[in-house]
Parts: structure tokens; sequence; C-alpha cells
């Protein structure tokens, strides 16, 4: 997905000369633009960019005083594009002092812009690549244990599958419940029989769910053919997401860690064309290969 960019410069014409640059070179998407320095602090603070083109000289507070007060506030500031005519060393050492690392000279040059921000925009996907890596790391080394018990091993799993659907971008659907409760339901199955994945048609998956929720009184999400459309839409969800992940980057790391362990990669590959319009068909989800592959992930401690 497109990273957020904000735009800060006293110079109206600076401003969409930037605009311009990044939106025909499709560098990310512009979210904002201020002509001083408080207004930028403030925008940035409420935005959240992930990177800011700002100016070195300023009105009300300067390009170095800004960055300093963002890092002292957000533990995770943008990352910053300094943008200046100055050339004297002592500005340019207190610009890297603060933590700026790249810069643009004016007047504008657009190969500059564009090569600069191509940079940019590859460190800052292989910083959050990093963090994503490490923080779900993190969360399945926590869930070890070296001799669990049946419960303490089923909040294991929820928890791993929370991050895989966190990965996927469908933790939010209504679908991802379903999943994740038959994804515990046959995960406690294989951990009692200590025998391979069972076996389930589609059709009865939708059924031992729906069962279940009766069990639980959950009267209002016990429809096998709701249980259906809700995992389906949600698994589609994440056919897209992940095809978009592999459009902007092919080595990200959710492309390759899911494409072909929870989707027939070739159903990836022509939602990748689909997304780029190239084909009127879509990618097709095939439900239990889905689920065998968050079954077999989740399953995994380390």
């Amino acid at each position: 997905m497109d990273l957020n960019i904000y735009i800060i410069d006293d110079d109206i014409s600076i401003r969409q000369i930037l605009k311009n640059i990044i939106t025909s070179k499709q560098l990310g998407n512009v979210i904002g633009e201020s002509d001083n320095g408080e207004d930028g602090l403030n925008n940035i603070l409420l935005c959240k960019p992930d990177i800011v083109i700002v100016d070195l000289l300023l009105p009300l507070l300067d390009g170095i005083q800004l960055v300093s007060r963002i890092k002292k506030i957000e533990k995770q500031p943008p990352l910053f594009i300094m943008i200046s005519q100055v050339t004297a060393k002592d500005m340019v050492v207190k610009s890297y002092e603060e933590g700026i690392e790249y810069f643009i000279n004016k007047p504008i040059n657009v190969n500059e812009v564009v090569t600069l921000m191509k940079k940019v925009i590859e460190k800052h996907k292989l910083t959050a690549t990093l963090k994503h890596i490490e923080s779900a790391f993190k969360l399945l080394n926590d869930m070890k244990e070296s001799t669990p018990t049946q419960e303490q091993d089923t909040f294991g799993i929820r928890e791993r599958v929370k991050v895989i659907l966190s990965q996927l971008g469908i933790l939010g659907e209504a679908g991802s419940k379903d999943i994740m409760e038959m994804v515990t339901i046959l995960s406690s199955n294989r951990i009692s029989t200590k025998d391979i994945l069972p076996r389930y048609k589609t059709s009865e998956l939708y059924k031992l769910l729906s069962d279940y929720y009766r069990e639980e009184n959950q009267l209002e999400e016990s429809s096998e053919k709701a249980i259906e459309q809700r995992v389906r839409r949600a698994i589609g969800k994440a056919l897209r997401n992940i095809a978009s992940l592999g459009l902007e980057d092919y080595g990200d790391f959710a492309f390759t860690t899911y494409a072909n362990s929870l989707f027939d990669f070739q159903e990836v590959r022509m939602e990748m064309e689909f997304i780029k319009g190239k084909t009127k068909y879509r990618g097709k989800i095939n439900v239990k290969k889905f689920l065998e592959g968050i079954i077999l992930f989740a399953n995994q401690r380390g």
C-alpha cells in the first residue's frame, strides 16, 4: 500500500512541484501540507504520516526544531527529508544530529526527488518488515511452553492466529472470529489425538462451528450459511490484500510467507492481474487450504 507523505514549505510553488512529482511518479499519497512549522507540527501529530518533506527555514518553527520536537513526542516518528538552499556545514551537521538523513536541494530537480524518495520508501518498508517480523516472533516465543496444557496451548493458538490474521489485514473482519474458532476447534482435535489434521468437508466445518455457537448460546451467529458467507468474505479480502502486497513488493514478508501456503499461488497471480486491470477474472479462494495453512502456522511453537 502507498505511504502517506506530508509536505511543509512556505513556498506554495515548491509544495505544488513536490505534489506533482509524487503523484505523477506514484510515490505515495500526499495527505497534507503546511506553510509554517507550527501548523506542520500539529498536523503531523494528528495525521501521523510515514514520510515528511520539510523545509529547513520555516516561519514560526524551523525544520530542525520541528524534527527535534516530533522525535521527542513520537515513539515511531516518520522519516524526514529536508529541503534547503542552505549549504553551510554547521546547519547540515546540526540536521544530521537531529536524525535527518536525506536532503533535497533547491531548486527542485525531478530526478533527484524521485531517486531520493524511492530510497526513503525502501528504507521505510524494510524497517516496517523487520519490526513486523520481530513482533511476530516475540509473540510466538512468548507463547512457547515446554509442556503446555491443552488450555494453555489453545490460548497460544488463538494468539498466533490473531497475529496471522493481522498480517493478512483481516483481523477486524466479521469472518475472522469464525476462522479463529474453527482453527481452535480443529487444532484442539489434533492436540488430543496426536494425529494428522482432520479431513473435514467444507460444509462439515460450517456445521461444526454452527453447532458450537448453538452450544454457547450464540444463536445470532449460528447460521451455517451466514458463517460460510463471513468466512469466504474474510478470506477473499485476505487474497486481495496479499495480491496487493505482491504488486508493491514481491519480497514483502507477508506475501512471501502466505501467498503459497494459504492460497493457490496461481490464484494470487490471477488476483494481481485483476488488480492491474489486465483481466476481468479474479483469483479464487480455497477455504480448506486456507484453514489448513492457518492451523499449521498456529501450531508451530518456535
